[in-house]
């Protein structure tokens, strides 16, 4: 079993019973939640943990995650007491907090700059991992608005993914760009596994057409402008959709927006989770953003995937690692166009 060791203010505290750490690519900070009963081990007395207060959780002394607690459940009855402990990685302030800029508004700034403007006030710092395309003419916040919203809407226009790493710092990456050799086999190191499979929100065909397209006040000549066709073999049945793109658009680009539109619903149709025994492969931990080969019989699954979060426990059941997947195409970002003025005008 993992030494899961929470330290704060210097103090550190194991013993925990029940853990439950949760990191992913569709969460920008990760979470945990730490129950201890009667007392702490090793201690004579409850050590107290005041919600607020900064702190470092590891594993056998890997950091998984640094930053804050935000809640303390303390209980008691007759025959025990306890307390669970609940907290997130530092880039939890940026999902909570409004984003504040002395300016608040850039010109030609790349992403990287421009988060790390957003992100310096609350101590947190922001690397990229991947190429972060041109300046933005012009960028603004919206009123209002919270830190991880400016920084999210910013990332879209550039077609990459924010995350946390394991130290609370914001990385700019793209979906899957690192592999891990072991393959999640049923019969082997998979022990259970459930998913989601669905057609709701596939289509057989996709027609994309430029926002220049039907207006009432265009001409049918002008309403017959260029449009991209794109089609889900998967779905034998009649399911059109059509698109209204992000820009006017050219043929050529139209469809490719249509093929990613059907490529990304295709990924996010399937959603399989699947739970092995202790929280590492042969490698080192199991983490989110690494493809994966998966050999599951039972859930039809025999092919390359994504880990989009990966879910840590320690309970009555032992020490298990959930590992939600999903096809690669489901995070294969395109870039939305700036609007006029940048992309907070």
């Amino acid at each position: 079993m993992p030494d899961v060791r929470l330290t704060v203010n210097d103090a550190v505290y194991g013993g925990w019973q029940e853990v439950l750490i949760r990191r992913g690519i569709e969460q920008v900070a990760g979470t945990f939640e730490l129950t201890v009963t009667n007392r702490w081990a090793g201690q004579s007395r409850m050590w107290p943990i005041r919600h607020g207060e900064q702190c470092t959780l590891t594993a056998d002394g890997a950091v998984l995650i640094k930053g804050y607690v935000d809640d303390v459940l303390p209980m008691f009855d007759a025959n025990q007491h306890a307390v669970t402990v609940v907290g997130r990685d530092k880039t939890g302030d940026l999902v909570d907090c409004s984003a504040i800029v002395q300016s608040g508004e850039w010109r030609n700034r790349t992403l990287l700059q421009v988060a790390q403007d957003i992100a310096r006030p609350f101590d947190i710092s922001v690397r990229a991992e991947t190429a972060v395309g041109p300046a933005f003419k012009s960028a603004a916040l919206q009123e209002g608005e919270t830190a991880f919203e400016a920084l999210e809407r910013a990332a879209r226009m550039r077609g990459v993914l924010l995350l946390s790493d394991a130290h609370g710092d914001l990385v700019i990456a793209r979906a899957g760009a690192q592999r891990i050799k072991t393959a999640l086999v049923q019969g082997d190191n998979v022990k259970g596994g459930r998913g989601t499979f669905s057609m709701r929100n596939r289509y057989r065909d996709y027609i994309c057409k430029g926002q220049n397209v039907g207006f009432d006040t265009s001409t049918p000549e002008h309403n017959a402008g260029p449009q991209g066709k794109a089609a889900d073999a998967g779905v034998t049945r009649y399911r059109p959709l059509v698109i209204i793109a992000e820009d006017i658009g050219d043929t050529q680009g139209l469809k490719e927006r249509a093929v990613w539109e059907a490529a990304v619903r295709m990924g996010r149709s399937a959603r399989p989770v699947l739970t092995v025994q202790g929280w590492q492969h042969a490698d080192g931990l199991w983490l989110p953003n690494f493809i994966v080969p998966v050999r599951c019989p039972y859930l039809y699954l025999d092919q390359d995937m994504l880990i989009v979060s990966v879910t840590y426990t320690i309970n009555e059941r032992g020490t298990q690692a959930e590992i939600e997947l999903c096809r690669p195409e489901a995070f294969k970002l395109l870039p939305v166009p700036e609007k006029e003025g940048g992309f907070g005008f």
